[in-house]
């Protein structure tokens, strides 16, 4: 089973995928000063967002939530899970996000990528 994980600017539509996710309920780094210039890809930027029980919480479900559709894809005999994650301009949130969930799916034993489509226009 493979995981594509695609971040996204909602104000630059919402992509095809199988689940869609919404990051605009997190704090958001565009607004600390000496945040805003980076990105989701910047470890300042995650640290950031994991520095709120409630945001790290909510990412914590995120995982379990895309291991028990992976898992239940993978029985059905699907080979790809896609998943959009998206904030307002796909800079900072959705590609934090996108990160994070990479990362930790890659650790539970499970094939995936991340792409961040809207990171330069954010």
């Amino acid at each position: 089973m493979k995981v594509e994980l695609i971040s996204f600017g909602h104000k630059y539509g919402v992509p095809e995928a199988d689940i869609v996710l919404d990051m605009r309920c997190l704090e958001n780094p565009f607004w600390v000063p000496e945040l805003r210039r980076l990105s989701g890809l910047d470890e300042p930027v995650q640290e950031y967002i994991l520095r709120f029980p409630a945001c790290k919480a909510y990412i914590e479900k995120l995982l379990e939530l895309i291991c028990l559709q992976a898992s239940m894809e993978e029985k059905r005999g699907g080979s790809r899970l896609r998943i959009a994650i998206g904030c307002t301009g796909g800079r900072h949130r959705s590609v934090a996000v996108t990160q994070l969930l990479m990362q930790r799916l890659k650790q539970e034993g499970h094939t995936a990528i991340a792409l961040h489509r809207d990171i330069e226009k954010g």
